[in-house]
């Protein structure tokens, strides 16, 4: 029986490595029953973990949540510390992953707490993200305690995120050259190295040397790929390096002013990045301002909604005010002045918000630089044989500096929050104010839209009472085109009334919407073969009063050509609208028999009225003879 052990522990294993490289599966957790149970759970994150492979995705990450969720919630229910730490360590790191910082700082505390119960091995990763979410929430004082414990554990021997938190760019980048282990060619290491050695030169604003960097990175990931090897790393994971480096060469060169050629790159970023949503984040928001360079409006808005919906609840501040000046950028384009300003003064309470804290944690770090002067000094003894005396005496200098730096930094720093906070106070008082009288605006303006919808409903169905009585077959074609007309500006406030647009409406679903309701007025033979066949972008938004006054020209030419274009009761209607350049181009052709000149001699209403509103909206309106008629109609958005 014994020689069967060994097979037993080789078969756990196996089944162990099966289940932990099956991390890109949608199903991986919700489908197996065995990750119920919190020992397997455990033994299969813990292999996975010290191999350094992959163990969940986007894909699964919310069944993986839920179920160590339960175990946490379980275990603390029996006050076993151990079980609680076997949850805490992969629930902290899946949040860790996701910037759910407040999700995962609780449980990171935990384990620091309860040291004596966290595998060794773990407890290095404990500190980093621990220090890394205490600086994602701009708690720097409790940062630098963790960091301090970090050197003298012997883990890390550098300070320059504490120093880029603070926004002390130039004393981070040169703590990082001096201090920071520079990894061999054709490891992967050297690819986070040099990630972060392109921050920092962007941080500094020397945007040549970053862009130097990237490019230096993206050319080392085929070293890595040749230097690793076989099965070591999937395609993917190597594909996201290059797209992420490429990504950032294209941020380097927006910030130069150079766009030729970044959206290409920004979009090959974004598809590498499908297991990396904080990148995606960013590089969305940077092609939507890439867009908006372009003037291209619409798929700026895209990008900008698409990234505003993977943010969530991210703690992630600078892909948030780059979101938000972005979303001003863009409603300033398009003339919305009010949600311009609104997202104008989102961002500036942000960017306000953000300094805050950095002035705040220049002045913690102040009051700790004693501490990280000794750590450079200690460092720096290992590569110089400076005197000791001459040391103890420049260190001496640089504390009485720093002490008087600090008296009037807090006296000068004390005025200046006393003022803030007294401007603040007002502002807030106002902006709620405002935010009220917005919020009843738009509630009055949604119920105005609703009643005169249904007013023109009121009128539309005694035209219907007045038609049926009517026996004269120029009276019901009269009021039957007084109703179509009705309608069409019925349809205009009824799509504002039940968006949560004040002022635009789409305008895709909308001439879907009209057109059919032609179709069933005047098509009521079922053995009429009348196709219609659109073809619309549906990114195309017009104010409420020009596309009303559009509706009733389509309605005009619509009605004309399921009255008169198709006699033998078949043929196609055709209608294409596009949006190039901020010029929308609209064409309605039939395939039926009638000619331009009959139509141009004709001087009825509609024809006048076709004419009328072009001119009144801008818009060039011209006649073509085609196959049937096409009437093609230009203007601008």
């Amino acid at each position: 029986m014994k020689r069967f052990w060994p097979l037993l522990g080789l078969w756990l294993l196996l089944s162990y490595r099966v289940c932990a490289d099956d991390s890109f599966n949608p199903t991986k957790f919700s489908s197996d029953l065995r990750y119920q149970n919190p020992q397997f759970l455990w033994l299969t994150w813990d292999d996975a973990f010290r191999r350094e492979a992959n163990y969940f995705s986007n894909a699964n990450v919310g069944d993986l949540e839920q179920i160590l969720e339960t175990q946490w919630a379980a275990a603390r229910k029996k006050k076993d510390v151990d079980l609680m730490v076997k949850a805490a360590i992969p629930l902290s790191m899946v949040y860790h992953n996701q910037a759910k910082f407040t999700h995962g700082l609780p449980f990171l505390e935990f384990l620091f707490r309860n040291k004596k119960h966290v595998p060794d091995y773990y407890w290095r990763h404990v500190l980093i993200k621990l220090e890394e979410e205490y600086r994602g929430k701009n708690e720097i004082e409790k940062a630098i305690p963790i960091r301090q414990l970090r050197i003298e554990s012997g883990y890390v021997k550098t300070f320059w995120e504490i120093y880029r938190e603070c926004g002390l760019f130039e004393d981070a980048l040169r703590d990082f050259l001096q201090f920071q282990p520079v990894p061999p060619p054709g490891d992967y290491g050297r690819l986070f190295y040099l990630l972060r050695l392109g921050w920092l030169y962007t941080d500094v604003k020397h945007y040549p040397k970053a862009f130097e960097t990237y490019a230096q990175g993206y050319r080392e990931v085929a070293e890595v790929r040749a230097a690793a090897k076989k099965g070591m790393f999937l395609p993917r994971e190597l594909t996201y390096w290059e797209g992420l480096f490429t990504g950032q060469m294209a941020y380097i060169q927006m910030l130069q002013g150079d766009y030729r050629q970044v959206i290409p790159k920004l979009e090959f970023d974004i598809r590498s990045s499908g297991d990396n949503p904080d990148n995606q984040i960013a590089k969305l928001i940077l092609l939507a301002k890439a867009h908006l360079h372009f003037k291209q409006w619409n798929s700026a808005k895209v990008l900008l909604d698409r990234a505003r919906l993977l943010l969530g609840p991210k703690v992630l501040p600078p892909s948030k005010m780059m979101m938000l000046e972005s979303y001003a950028d863009y409603f300033q384009s398009q003339k919305r002045y009010d949600s311009a300003y609104y997202y104008s003064k989102e961002f500036q309470a942000a960017q306000d918000t953000a300094n805050t804290h950095i002035n705040r944690n220049k002045s913690i770090l102040l009051l700790g630089q004693l501490e990280l002067a000794k750590h450079r000094e200690e460092s720096l003894k290992h590569r110089s044989q400076v005197e000791a005396y001459s040391e103890e005496a420049e260190l001496q200098d640089f504390r009485i500096k720093i002490l008087s730096i600090l008296l009037g930094t807090i006296l000068f720093g004390s005025v200046l929050l006393f003022i803030n906070f007294r401007q603040k106070g007002l502002l807030t008082q106002n902006q709620i104010q405002l935010d009220l009288e917005y919020e009843r605006n738009a509630i009055l303006l949604k119920e105005l839209h609703h009643r005169v919808k249904n007013n023109l409903q009121v009128i539309y169905s005694l035209l219907n009472l007045q038609k049926r009585r009517s026996k004269n077959k120029e009276s019901i074609d009269l009021i039957l085109s007084l109703q179509n007309r009705i309608q069409t500006i019925a349809l205009v406030h009824n799509n504002l009334f039940q968006s949560d647009e004040m002022e635009f409406v789409q305008l895709e679903p909308y001439v879907r919407t009209l057109v059919q309701h032609l179709q069933q007025m005047y098509v009521m033979d079922e053995k009429q073969e009348i196709a219609i066949q659109f073809s619309m972008d549906p990114n195309i938004y017009l104010r409420f009063e020009r596309i009303g006054t559009l509706g009733l020209i389509i309605n005009e030419v619509v009605s004309n050509a399921f009255k008169y274009a198709f006699l033998e009761g078949r043929g196609v209607l055709r209608i294409d609208v596009q949006q190039v350049e901020g010029e929308v181009k609209m064409e309605i052709e039939d395939n039926g028999s009638g000619k331009v000149e009959e139509i141009r001699k004709n001087t009825n209403l509609g024809m006048r009225l076709i004419s009328i509103l072009s001119e009144q909206m801008g818009a060039q309106y011209v006649l073509q003879q085609s196959n049937g008629i096409k009437h093609i109609i230009n203007f601008d958005v």
